[in-house]
């Protein structure tokens, strides 16, 4: 099991405002002909204490790889989703359902993909992750 972390996911890197209240990140995570396991985590978008994802959407362009993956957190990784979903290039952009009381961060975390099963055949494969979440920011 490896993590990998994202541009956007950096320690340094801090989310900037979309307008007054509302965060919009775009995260970008490309890797070459590399061999995942299942239980590698992507760390695709940091996410500061009092902030609500609004809006999340991912996908990949991973080649004609297929497996199953979970995106959430470091408290819950299928917070976002479930590993139910086989998915592989030609699925596209994912939007995510956000429940009608969204989960608000306590303390800083990061947004993941989770690498939950695949076939041994398609373990090894290049591409690129992506990821865009808006999020809603608590003044305090």
């Amino acid at each position: 099991m490896a993590i990998y972390t994202a541009t956007a996911a950096q320690s340094a890197v801090q989310p900037k405002g979309l307008r007054v209240g509302l965060v919009a990140v775009k995260s970008v995570h490309s890797f070459g002909a590399v061999t995942l396991s299942i239980g590698d985590v992507f760390q695709m978008v940091k996410v500061p204490a009092n902030a609500t994802p609004m809006y999340m959407n991912f996908g990949s362009s991973n080649g004609s790889a297929h497996y199953n993956i979970e995106v959430g957190d470091g408290l819950d990784t299928d917070r976002y989703r479930t590993s139910v979903v086989t998915y592989s290039a030609a699925l596209g952009m994912q939007v995510v359902t956000i429940n009608s009381t969204p989960y608000t961060y306590s303390q800083d975390d990061t947004i993941d993909i989770l690498i939950a099963t695949a076939t041994a055949s398609n373990l090894s494969f290049g591409g690129t992750f992506y990821m865009n979440v808006i999020f809603s920011m608590d003044p305090t």
